[in-house]
């Protein structure tokens, strides 16, 4: 490089970083006449949820809404993370699941559809076994379940225009009440989403 070039590309670096060394740091806000300047608000990602706003930022991962500790913590069991291939978290339906390695079928699922609203909680119930939807009163806004041909039993919550859901193998968590775990579980996901 040249000694002119030089000169131009070290001036522009400066320039660069001086820009760069203002930016993020504490602002101060002016103030109305007569009262402190005040420290700028944080950016909106970190600013607390209004009630009934999931907590997370934009694109949020479910491993980030819910442990393996958690769930351990309802199942009684060491659970594991268990990635799910079909997890799309920028399109705000993030899921994964967590299982109790070397334990078949104990996978337990999460996932959400962010503004999936009532038509998404409601599409769940065209694919139960007939007569299995039951009410689940106390769980976000309004909650169910239902069983599967499968096996599966899934709970189902709307909470605003959120939906969450939840399913597992009921054989394989057969020392828990059915119903008492789906609460456990979708209560501990509503509990961590919107603090």
């Amino acid at each position: 490089m040249s000694h002119p070039k030089t000169c131009v590309a070290l001036v522009l670096a400066g320039v660069v970083a001086t820009a760069l060394a203002g930016c993020g740091g504490a602002k101060e806000t002016p103030a109305p006449a007569g009262e402190p300047a005040t420290q700028a608000s944080a950016p909106a990602e970190a600013a607390p949820a209004a009630k009934g706003e999931i907590a997370l930022p934009k694109g949020w991962a479910m491993k980030d809404a819910i442990s393996a500790a958690d769930v351990g913590a309802i199942t009684g069991e060491t659970m594991t993370y268990f990635p799910d291939a079909g997890s799309k978290a920028q399109e705000g339906r993030p899921s994964c699941g967590y299982n109790v390695p070397g334990k078949d079928f104990s996978v337990v699922n999460f996932r959400a559809v962010v503004g999936g609203g009532e038509a998404e909680f409601e599409s769940t119930k065209g694919f139960a076994v007939a007569g299995s939807v039951v009410e689940v009163p106390g769980v976000g806004d309004k909650a169910y379940m239902c069983d599967f041909v499968t096996g599966a039993t899934t709970i189902v919550v709307l909470k605003g225009q959120d939906v969450l859901k939840v399913d597992w193998q009921p054989k394989t968590w057969a020392d828990h009440d059915k119903l008492e775990l789906g609460r456990k579980l979708a209560g501990k996901l509503i509990e961590n989403l919107y603090k």
